[in-house]
């Protein structure tokens, strides 16, 4: 979703800001009526000098670009800044913070590539099973693989972007019309007939020939977690990951219903994200999940120590296979770079009216998110912005 994009273009502000800095220090910020923040003893024993600077980047930072959403920040083991500002529900007044519920977007897929390794894991299924095993009547479902969709490679177009005669794409989040998909149908209807609609399309090119970012490849694994594990595709990861990892905000945008937890509304109705990604069942598997971002943090933590899966299946996971510009390249429902600080691992996400951004460092012990129910383009500046100043400030 959009995220492919929104991710390069963060890639390009985080690298920047990475080449500027020797050295990663806490920092806090305090709060003010405008924004709700927490600040741990690691933030408060820094330089009392720099702290002023801390808090006067932030405000300046979030008020000049009308930033309104959620920022998280963990440091070997310690939440050094978690802040934000604007309403996650203006009419409940509920506050935006790391503990609210947003849509996570594409974020989703790193869960989905992990809960396909898992079903590897446990025998159920390989990488290198064709889709013609899951889906018998695809016409080309011989010729692809499960590893071809997790590294996005298969050559099967998008159901919302645009693509010339060559397989190039030209417009992301297209409102494109599929026939049986309505904003009025139940998710299954919807999912049926996006998979009639996939089925009948030729391929972009041929598979594993190169790189193209397709939330039908995240789909489709959707489902085949579904027939592999004899389980829905929410069963699956609620109870292989959400349950066990204690990510008690975590859930479906179909069906969710966690008791307490405060979820965000989305406020910024501008046309970023194609409507189309909201409809019942559009996003299943590929940008439907939801968490707040302290649970996103336990996720990264548990995912990249081995909590998740084997040795085997998480080197899979994070192997680089196809270079997808700007210094990046795609593994399984990550996106990967190196810098000075070691391998960044991230995903960024966009649904109508959010956008997400999860960067984790794990050599640094480094945890990095931003959650905005008012998607915007102030996300990328004031993440720019923000970042750049204060890791320059630090000594």
């Amino acid at each position: 979703m959009r995220g492919e994009l929104a991710v390069k273009r963060f890639i390009s502000i985080i690298m920047a800001v990475m080449l500027t800095a020797s050295v990663f220090s806490a920092c806090g910020e305090s709060s003010n009526g405008s924004r709700q923040e927490s600040v741990t003893e690691a933030a408060a024993a820094t330089d009392t000098a720099l702290q002023p600077k801390v808090n006067t980047i932030f405000e300046e930072s979030f008020q000049s670009h009308d930033f309104k959403g959620a920022g998280y920040l963990v440091y070997k083991g310690e939440e050094i800044y978690s802040g934000s500002t604007g309403k996650a529900n203006k009419k409940e007044k509920i506050d935006n913070s790391a503990d609210v519920v947003y849509h996570v977007a594409s974020v989703t897929k790193q869960f989905t590539a992990a809960a396909v390794l898992k079903l590897c894991e446990e025998k159920k299924m390989s990488l290198d099973d064709t889709l013609s095993k899951y889906f018998p009547d695809y016409k080309s479902g011989a010729d692809i693989t499960i590893h071809e969709l997790l590294s996005m490679q298969s050559g099967i177009p998008d159901f919302s972007r645009r693509y010339d005669k060559s397989g190039n794409e030209i417009q992301s989040d297209a409102q494109i019309s599929i026939d049986g998909v309505a904003e009025d149908n139940s998710a299954q209807e919807n999912r049926d007939a996006i998979k009639k609609w996939l089925f009948s399309q030729n391929l972009l090119f041929e598979q594993g020939e190169r790189y193209s970012y397709s939330n039908a490849n995240y789909f489709l694994l959707g489902e085949i977690i579904e027939q592999a594990s004899k389980m829905t595709y929410f069963d699956y990861l609620q109870t292989s990951f959400f349950e066990p990892l204690g990510m008690t905000t975590a859930g479906f945008d179909e069906n969710y219903d966690v008791s307490g937890a405060a979820v965000a509304k989305g406020y910024n109705d501008i046309g970023l994200v194609s409507e189309l990604y909201g409809y019942p069942g559009v996003s299943f598997g590929s940008g439907d999940m939801m968490a707040s971002p302290k649970d996103m943090y336990k996720w990264s933590v548990a995912l990249h120590s081995g909590k998740v899966l084997g040795a085997e299946m998480l080197q899979k996971m994070t192997e680089k296979y196809v270079g997808c510009g700007d210094g990046t390249s795609y593994g399984y429902g990550l996106m990967i770079s190196e810098s000075p600080f070691g391998t960044v691992y991230m995903h960024s996400g966009a649904f109508p009216r959010f956008f997400s951004y999860v960067i984790y460092l794990p050599q640094k012990e480094l945890f990095l998110s931003f959650m905005s129910n008012y998607a915007s383009e102030a996300i990328f500046s004031v993440t720019n912005d923000v970042s750049t100043k204060i890791l320059r400030e630090i000594k």
